[in-house]
């Protein structure tokens, strides 16, 4: 090899080895901070469709990684909510929210319309419908 070759060859290693060590940092510093490196395409959507007779949630159940998210689907005739605010229950057991979470509600949502929400927090969550809760419609999120 010559030594122009050599030289431009160590030089190139260096720059990589450099750059390579800086990744290396900005990923240490991320995981001390709790910050998550994985890429958003990792995460996933699940779609729950509302329905009219009985109203219910399809499915009823759901489980998801942190991160992931719910879309919901009012494929039905009549109004819907996706509600996870005990000061709109009539039941407040009718909701479950792991500490740290704020209250949220979809509000009312027309026949066809959507309300995603992405998860960030994990445990047990508890949600129903504003016009359906006397009806039964509850639906359960677990988030690892």
């Amino acid at each position: 090899m010559e030594s122009s070759t050599c030289f431009n060859l160590t030089y190139a290693l260096r720059g990589l080895s450099q750059t390579v060590f800086a990744a290396a940092i900005v990923v240490a510093l991320a995981a001390g901070l709790g910050i998550s490196m994985a890429p958003s395409a990792w995460a996933k959507t699940v779609e729950v469709k509302m329905t009219d007779t009985p109203p219910v949630f399809i499915p009823a159940k759901v489980t998801i990684n942190k991160g992931d998210t719910i879309k919901w689907i009012n494929n039905a005739q009549t109004l819907h909510t996706v509600t996870f605010d005990p000061a709109k229950a009539v039941d407040k057991s009718n909701v479950i929210l792991p500490k740290g979470v704020a209250p949220f509600d979809s509000g009312f949502m027309m026949p066809g319309k959507d309300f995603s929400y992405t998860f960030t927090i994990p445990g047990q969550y508890k949600y129903f419908c504003i016009p359906h809760e006397k009806d039964g419609m509850i639906g359960y999120v677990t988030v690892k």
